[in-house]
């Protein structure tokens, strides 16, 4: 009989009153945590979005870099120089006689 008198007691649980300093302190660290991670997600959120628009940046100057690699691959022959100038320049050959019409 004295031995279940010991494992009552052993297995008897009190609850005692918490401390209303406790109380006050776990919601300060729930307000302080939520803070924490609303904080966190709004520069998750900003990061995010200077990332795509980086992307989006890079991906413009690779279609720069294919195109001008392009006129680069054209530059091989005084044909193409002279038609490069001729179009995007508005040079004429030193042997072309150029004939403007009065207004």
């Amino acid at each position: 009989m004295a031995e279940k008198a010991k494992q009552k007691k052993i297995l008897k649980l009190q609850i005692r009153p918490t401390v209303p300093v406790l109380k006050v302190l776990v919601v300060v660290l729930i307000l302080c945590s939520t803070a924490a991670l609303t904080a966190l997600w709004w520069v998750h959120g900003s990061f995010r979005a200077e990332t795509d628009k980086l992307r989006s940046e890079a991906a413009t100057l690779e279609y720069a870099n294919e195109v001008l690699e392009e006129k680069t691959g054209r530059l091989d022959s005084l044909q193409s120089i002279q038609e490069i100038a001729e179009e995007e320049l508005g040079l004429i050959d030193s042997r072309t006689v150029v004939i403007k019409p009065q207004s």
